[in-house]
């Protein structure tokens, strides 16, 4: 938005809103349905990079870490994502340059002996050709 985004503000609610309000009545039958200029909704955000794929890394930093850019879709993944981080922060910490050569993370629980290139989750890799959605 060009200028000042509280004077540029549509505030007009959209035919999506509407319909998730009624899709919400219909789950809800107490839910009040509103109407009326004084309407408001909520807002959120999407925490995504340009190909939908997360960012497990170190940053430019010295001793910061990041596990960013899931939409929120990888909460399920908190446990594996947490045993990468810290193999990606134990490395780098001892002296391994992630940069240059990134960590190789080894599926210990699910496929033991196979290895992720963490490289793949870098903040500096080529963006990855995917459908951008959470889908791939």
């Amino acid at each position: 938005v060009d200028g000042d985004i509280d004077s540029n503000l549509n505030e007009s609610l959209t035919e999506t809103w509407t319909n998730l309000v009624y899709r919400a009545a219909l789950r809800f039958p107490n839910l009040p349905i509103p109407t009326g200029k004084g309407t408001q909704g909520i807002v959120s955000l999407y925490d995504v990079t340009p190909d939908w794929a997360p960012i497990y890394d170190k940053s430019s930093l010295e001793g910061y870490y990041m596990a960013i850019g899931t939409s929120g879709n990888q909460f399920k993944m908190a446990g594996p994502v947490g045993d990468l981080m810290a193999t990606i922060i134990d490395k780098c910490e001892n002296g391994h340059d992630h940069d240059k050569d990134p960590v190789k993370y080894e599926m210990k629980m699910s496929r033991p002996g196979d290895y992720i290139d963490t490289g793949k989750f870098s903040r500096l890799r080529d963006l990855n050709n995917t459908s951008q959605s959470v889908m791939g």
